[in-house]
């Protein structure tokens, strides 16, 4: 079996997949939050869902509450039949283009990197520990989100700023969904009948956060989060871009500090900010239905900011663009949303599909209408998988 492992600074969300036929299959997967404080266990085995009040005072308890619940529930016999244990880890810097196995090295390249991402690397490091400790024969692998993209040039990833921010700060553009990103990008080129090699897409990973990535033959030539994933597209809570001086100018008009500012960018802006209705798209597109004249707004400067970006990376492509492609929990259900963006796309002659926008499916599904001059798909992202069949090709 192979566990796949997302660890935040206070919960662990995991996936196990048995590896014995030919291609992996999902038993278990389930969250354990609220660690350090009192602790919370849900396990879902099948269709049936188990819920725990195991006491996890750190990350080590909550793996040894995972692993004896495992065994409860018949999942499995010991730790041992878990051969392999692939984590998702936000940050690996400039140095990690692909996936690894974590070497104690390696290990100390996620923790040089908490200075790059303070609230998700240092729980991803607290759990490879603790698993580690606890399944010492175990493969540990990491697969990092930034690594898809490490493949910009330079052009695309540094910032017109002092030289010496990068130089001695590491200040540049790195990149977020970078697993998705491998998937869809693989999954793509098994959809379109084309080598890896040849494909190029937009790829729109529209979900609470939100990015878009150009890939130029099978690789990251741009995307749109930046040093951290506040940059970029409008997205739930997040504002993308904007004028880095209002920072200093709203600090100064209301007293807050530095970080209560940027709090505020990330986590009461986007979706929410405008609409002052939510930041799920879905009660948004329900309040644009009845009218509501911020929510319509909100989704209007939602969709512009993503299709200008379609337009500009199709200008990188050169206008060969095998495929527009959405994915994540927005560009997967939301038909809304997807038509918002498309219509504003001007500048290629693309077209939806209202019936296949709409229609549910499994995998993926082909939306634009016979005539568009790009295809348009959605495509159902699963990084789990992704990190699985990494761990597989490791093992």
């Amino acid at each position: 079996m192979i566990l796949i492992v997302n660890a935040g600074s206070s919960s662990i969300k995991f996936k196990l997949y048995s590896i014995e036929g030919k291609t992996p299959n999902a038993l278990v997967e389930g969250l354990a939050e609220r660690i350090t404080v009192d602790g919370a266990l849900t396990i879902k085995v099948g269709d049936q869902k188990h819920e725990f009040d195991d006491k996890m005072s750190d990350h080590l308890e909550a793996v040894t509450s995972i692993l004896n619940r495992f065994k409860e529930l018949e999942v499995i016999k010991n730790e041992e039949d878990i051969k392999g244990i692939g984590f998702r880890i936000v940050h690996g810097g400039d140095k990690v283009v692909k996936p690894v196995e974590l070497t104690d090295e390696m290990k100390k390249v996620v923790e040089e990197n908490i200075r790059l991402a303070p609230l998700h690397n240092p729980g991803a490091l607290t759990a490879i520990n603790a698993f580690e400790s606890k399944m010492p024969k175990a493969k540990l692998v990491g697969c990092f989100d930034t690594s898809f993209h490490q493949t910009m040039p330079k052009e695309k990833f540094l910032y017109p700023t002092p030289y010496s921010w990068y130089e001695d700060h590491a200040v540049r553009k790195y990149g977020m969904h970078g697993i998705s990103y491998d998937y869809i990008t693989l999954k793509a080129a098994e959809m379109l009948n084309k080598k890896i090699d040849d494909v190029n897409l937009i790829i729109c990973h529209l979900g609470n956060g939100a990015s878009i990535c150009c890939v130029k033959n099978g690789k990251s030539l741009d995307t749109t989060m930046g040093l951290t994933p506040l940059a970029g597209v409008m997205m739930g809570t997040r504002a993308g871009d904007i004028d880095s001086s209002i920072i200093q100018y709203i600090s100064k008009e209301t007293g807050m500090d530095l970080n209560q500012v940027t709090d505020a960018l990330n986590k009461e802006s986007g979706l929410l900010g405008v609409s002052g209705i939510s930041s799920d798209m879905r009660d948004v597109t329900t309040a644009v239905e009845k009218g509501d004249e911020r929510a319509t707004l909100a989704l209007d400067m939602y969709a512009t900011r993503i299709s200008d970006y379609i337009v500009k990376y199709a200008n990188y492509l050169e206008n060969k663009v095998d495929a527009i492609i959405f994915t994540a929990g927005v560009g997967e259900n939301s038909a809304a949303a997807k038509k918002a963006v498309i219509d504003k796309v001007k500048l290629l002659n693309v077209t939806l599909d209202d019936t296949k926008n709409s229609q549910g499916y499994d995998d993926y599904l082909e939306i634009s209408t016979p005539d568009s001059q790009v295809p348009i798909y959605k495509v159902r992202t699963d990084e789990e998988l992704m990190i699985c069949n990494t761990v597989l090709k490791f093992l």
